[in-house]
């Protein structure tokens, strides 16, 4: 699991990019000031850090050079209000792997993250090929699904076609990432999330379903589900989605060419 901390003194930044990269899978921490900040680095050792560089207790800057001190390999993302060319050199000087300007792009840092996180992980080999679940009662929709997959991702893939199976598989194989249709034969619908969670807590779900009740999308997320994707499935957002999951636990394997 990819953790992340956010290091800023306004409380209200830190939540936006807590809740920012927690909905994409990721694990986050948040600190107001330098103390706490070094405290979790040390404890939880996160490969990833947003920082700002005007902090109460400390230059952001100072605090950039102890942070790479204790883990050299560690990537800072510089988040500053501060648009002037100086403090961007500066920054990348002490350590900084990017810096990124407010008022930012959700998106953007998401990219961002994305990037940085994957280039540190193919360069240090530590990237593992990811379990993948497909669950579905249509065989065409399962079929569609690794067509998409297969050629992308590296993955091992299985698949169920009802609630019962998906049980079973979930128990023996242990999926990373789950593709799953809730209306389908022998599943409680919904709760079907929950029996899977019970089983495989840090499988990542995301939920693909012809409904399109709001209702019922925000009792899967509350049920677990990472995400819901409606039929007709996109497969370019679906690609997108599962690239970020994939990232947020470490296991992105893209097949070149």
């Amino acid at each position: 699991m990819i953790k992340i901390l956010i290091v800023d003194d306004e409380p209200g930044v830190c939540d936006i990019i807590y809740k920012t990269f927690t909905y994409s899978g990721f694990t986050a921490f948040t600190a107001t000031k330098a103390k706490k900040a070094l405290s979790i680095l040390k404890k939880e050792k996160p490969k990833i850090v947003f920082l700002d560089i005007l902090m109460p207790d400390v230059d952001g800057l100072e605090l950039l050079k102890q942070m790479k001190e204790i883990d050299p390999g560690l990537i800072v993302i510089i988040v500053t209000a501060k648009q002037d060319e100086e403090t961007r050199n500066k920054a990348l000087q002490y350590g900084a792997d990017e810096v990124v300007t407010k008022p930012f792009s959700h998106n953007y840092l998401r990219d961002v993250v994305v990037e940085k996180i994957k280039i540190v992980l193919d360069k240090g080999g530590h990237m593992q090929k990811p379990r993948i679940l497909i669950v579905d009662d249509e065989e065409g929709v399962r079929e569609n699904l690794k067509d998409y997959i297969t050629p992308r991702f590296e993955c091992d893939i299985s698949e169920a076609n009802d609630g019962e199976s998906a049980v079973k598989m979930v128990s023996q194989t242990q999926p990373d990432v789950i593709l799953l249709d809730i209306k389908m034969p022998k599943t409680k619908g919904v709760d079907l999330i929950g029996d899977i969670k019970k089983i495989c807590p840090d499988s990542k779900i995301i939920v693909i379903s012809a409904w399109k009740s709001s209702e019922v999308v925000n009792k899967a997320i509350a049920m677990g589900a990472s995400d819901y994707i409606e039929k007709p499935i996109s497969m370019v957002l679906l690609g997108e989605k599962l690239k970020t999951r994939l990232i947020s636990i470490g296991k992105l394997v893209l097949k070149k060419g």
